[in-house]
């Protein structure tokens, strides 16, 4: 029976109406805190969907029924006009959009956002992925110590500074960091960057905010319960950026600072650069609503989206979804045709995040998992979103493709997982690419071997954003070490 004030008996009377009264079967044998917490917890559940809790369980059959249908359908590249090249092919155009950039960033118009929500579970550890490399979080990963968000943040630093000159300003100009974060994680990673000093980054421009939370389902569309007084949740998938962004005010705060452009990227790609110039510049050249950084795929086989068009709108076609044969097709010139790998990097303008992306009904996908509940591990299904989806809507869509040997490098796995995309394999890349750095720059770091191995190598992020600026140094370097630190 219920036993509670009237603005708890209105949520019960609503859950009842669509098939979800018994998250509160258990009320009489919670106590006060419990109580409370289940009833913010099934509040926070309503703010995050769109259209509410009523809104679930449609969800969850319209996601359910597109899961059985064939998704792909006819599918095309990208036109080439659409794709701009910042992989060292045109570096008149990098420069050209570099300066773009900078004077971007001088006005202080850019924002970056870290998609930070996950836990390193399958890293092996309990903490934050983004903690990862600190002594904090487990072993060192970088000879230097730092963690992924202090690499993060010291780029940002080094942008700031050469945007300063750039413009010849007085202030260092300020680039917005945002964190995205999840309800396991929010606090740990608040309290960490509470405890790092926010690696040399000012308090108020680094603006965390949580992700939204969807609840776990039965197969039968029954809202699954932890326990007596909790609901069985996960996060709502990286799509859930856009709600969130606007849920807590730091779309309104962007536009009183004055950001036109903001870049989101995942928290595990050692390599990204983290509110790149040059990105921001074609962003700005071309006036787009929405530019993605696209790798070529390494092979047709890898397990990797690919970014194409389906019925002429702009999306992320999944490496499960589109089959050996169209994977394996190649143009006249002998290349793969859909080539264009999605490495989640994505930039917008603040209009878009505003307008169209608010707008946007998320499509909803669904995972089938075992969801530990009050009566164990049972089968269940969970609902996420992708941050992709949005980009059929955009009014101007376009790629940047990139070097992956210069910006990514995913961390996924454990090192001893023997699968691919390690803190292993991550430091092997941020080695070759620092000793590509310092030959560059007269250093004579001896030649890689045959399958790219060479001494570990790191290049302090305060020192250098892109390999630039090294020559000043290059006579102090003692490149017969290993590691090799440049700090």
């Amino acid at each position: 029976a219920w036993a509670g004030t009237m603005e708890k008996s209105a949520l019960f009377d609503r859950l009842s109406a669509c098939g979800q009264g018994h998250v509160f079967d258990h009320w009489a044998s919670l106590n006060a805190d419990e109580r409370t917490a289940l009833d913010q917890q099934v509040s926070e559940i309503d703010a995050c969907m769109a259209g509410g809790f009523e809104a679930l369980q449609p969800a969850l059959i319209d996601a359910m029924k597109k899961h059985e249908e064939a998704r792909v359908g006819d599918i095309e590249c990208p036109p080439t006009a659409w794709v701009g090249r910042a992989d060292g092919s045109d570096l008149a155009a990098e420069e050209k959009w570099e300066t773009m950039g900078l004077d971007l960033v001088a006005k202080g118009a850019c924002a970056v956002c870290v998609l930070a929500g996950g836990m390193g579970t399958r890293l092996g550890s309990s903490f934050p992925k983004g903690m990862l490399g600190d002594k904090e979080a487990g072993e060192n990963f970088l000879p230097s110590g730092k963690s992924l968000f202090q690499l993060y943040s010291e780029r940002i630093l080094t942008i700031q500074r050469r945007a300063q000159k750039h413009a010849g300003l007085e202030k260092e100009p300020m680039v917005r960091f945002l964190v995205m974060t999840g309800e396991a994680t929010h606090k740990l990673i608040t309290d960490f960057f509470e405890r790092k000093a926010f690696f040399g980054l000012r308090r108020e421009q680094v603006l965390f905010f949580q992700q939204g939370i969807m609840p776990c389902f039965a197969p039968d569309g029954r809202v699954l319960m932890e326990t007596h007084g909790r609901i069985a949740t996960s996060p709502d998938g990286n799509a859930g950026i856009y709600s969130a962004l606007r849920r807590t005010g730091v779309l309104d705060n962007l536009k009183a600072a004055g950001v036109h452009w903001v870049q989101a990227f995942s928290v595990d790609n050692v390599l990204v650069r983290v509110a790149d110039p040059v990105w921001y510049g074609y962003c700005e050249d071309v006036g787009a609503d929405v530019v993605v950084k696209t790798v070529p795929k390494r092979m047709w086989s890898e397990a990797v989206g690919v970014v194409t068009l389906r019925g002429g709108a702009p999306g992320v076609i999944e490496y499960s979804e589109i089959g050996d044969e169209r994977a394996q097709e190649q143009n006249l010139s002998g290349t793969l045709k859909y080539d264009a790998a999605n490495i989640c990097l994505q930039a917008y303008s603040l209009d878009f995040l505003c307008g169209p992306a608010q707008e946007y009904k998320t499509l909803w996908h669904i995972a089938k998992k075992d969801i530990p509940t009050i009566d164990g591990k049972v089968p269940g299904i969970k609902l996420e979103g992708f941050i992709f989806d949005v980009f059929e809507v955009a009014r101007c869509f376009r790629l940047l493709q990139v070097d992956r040997a210069a910006e990514f490098s995913a961390i996924k796995n454990a090192s001893d997982s023997g699968k691919p995309d390690t803190p292993q394999t991550a430091l092997s890349s941020l080695s070759r690419l620092h000793r590509r750095w310092l030959r560059a720059a007269g250093v004579k770091v001896p030649a890689d071997g045959a399958e790219g191995q060479g001494p570990v190598c790191e290049v302090s992020s305060l020192l250098s954003y892109r390999g630039e600026g090294l020559e000043q140094i290059a006579t102090t370097v003692d490149a017969s070490t290993d590691p090799i630190v440049v700090p």
